[in-house]
């Protein structure tokens, strides 16, 4: 017997979403700010950021019923607040995952590269298993790789790959990699043979080849809710991370708690961004950020594996650096490198690629535009 069909949710205006809110106990102090944040962001977008502050109701011992109903003194603005703080912490994580992400490519290339140009097409560089076909599949993961490989080459608009192809030239490793993404790079790395593994394990100073497994899993599924914009704040992480047997990682004694939440996910990317560039201060912009953490409902240290005390600076002695002191606009030479370079292409019809755009411009502009948001929301 065919079940009735389920009534679809009624087509809401954005002033009665705002009535929704209202009647369903939601403190809306400016409630025209609140229709005004909810067309530019989305009302199922926020969802996901007021869920920790309904209401349940009690059925069994450990079966609750989620309500339709706000705690107590939840407000729009404690909400907006948690939204706009995760939004700071995604753009933070980017920063990081896009070093990292460019660093692996460039390591696997060179290394691979320095034996074979066409090491990615050589069988003998990967693991068996990774050229049988799984059961119930036609391919192995490394012709779904090429395929895929293939398909990234021929979209790609990077001149030197594009050359390559129109001269019918091999594509040497470290040009086909531009055409990468962490998900081919990962993917990658998890087939290719022990001793290749090694060779990158060497560079990055970890012991234990399936630790690199298990990160650049975890990077590329956070990567992921980066890139579509999902929340991060006190998510679990993709898989219980693994970690290696060093003294950056002994010295901060993670437990399971720690290991599948965002706490741990912020240490492995500090080593790796660390490795790559020592004078990096993004440790320092993620202490910051942690610590001035907005009150709402469902957000706290806890739920992103930080103990009551925050962000634990004395295990990363580089947060504990007094800040410099302010600088005009004049004394700082890469923010003004960085105008001209923004001026120039905004003033002509010049690609960015132009450019020389570093990791020090990239960070910069992330946290000018962290404090633009700041001083906008302040002014809305």
């Amino acid at each position: 017997m065919d079940q009735p069909a389920k009534v679809v949710k009624p087509f809401l205006e954005y002033d009665q979403l705002v009535k929704k809110l209202s009647e369903r106990g939601m403190l809306l102090h400016n409630p025209l700010r609140a229709q005004r944040k909810l067309t530019q962001v989305g009302y199922y977008r926020l969802s996901g950021y007021w869920s920790p502050a309904l209401k349940y109701k009690y059925i069994a011992p450990g079966n609750y019923e989620k309500l339709n109903e706000f705690k107590e003194n939840t407000s729009f603005e404690s909400i907006f607040d948690f939204y706009l703080f995760d939004k700071k912490l995604r753009l933070e994580l980017m920063c990081a995952i896009e070093r990292i992400e460019v660093y692996l490519r460039t390591i696997i290339a060179h290394e691979l590269g320095r034996h074979n140009p066409l090491a990615y097409l050589d069988k003998k560089n990967f693991s068996k298993f990774a050229l049988i076909p799984d059961d119930g599949k036609t391919l192995s993961d490394f012709e779904s790789w090429q395929n895929k490989h293939e398909s990234l080459l021929k979209e790609s608009r990077e001149e030197s790959i594009k050359s390559h192809i129109e001269m019918g030239k091999p594509i040497p490793i470290w040009v086909a990699c531009e055409a990468w993404n962490f998900g081919t790079v990962s993917k990658l790395y998890s087939m290719l043979n022990g001793a290749n593994q090694k060779l990158i394990c060497d560079r990055l100073g970890i012991d234990n080849r399936q630790v690199i497994d298990n990160w650049l899993i975890n990077i590329n599924g956070i990567r992921n809710r980066c890139a579509h914009h999902s929340r991060v704040c006190n998510r679990p992480n993709i898989r219980t991370l693994m970690l290696p047997k060093l003294g950056f990682f002994n010295t901060l004694k993670l437990g399971s708690a720690e290991l599948n939440k965002l706490y741990g996910f912020i240490c492995v990317l500090w080593f790796l961004v660390s490795k790559i560039g020592q004078s990096s201060n993004w440790i320092c912009r993620i202490a910051d950020l942690v610590d001035n953490m907005p009150k709402a409902a469902g957000l706290n240290f806890k739920s992103m594996g930080f103990g009551e005390g925050g962000f634990p600076r004395k295990l990363f002695p580089q947060t504990d650096k007094k800040p410099s002191p302010a600088k005009s606009i004049e004394q700082m030479p890469l923010l003004d490198d960085l105008f001209k370079k923004v001026e120039l292409i905004s003033a002509q019809d010049i690609s960015i690629e132009s450019f020389d755009v570093t990791d020090q411009h990239i960070e910069k502009l992330i946290e000018l535009a962290m404090k633009l948001e700041s001083i906008k929301k302040a002014d809305s």
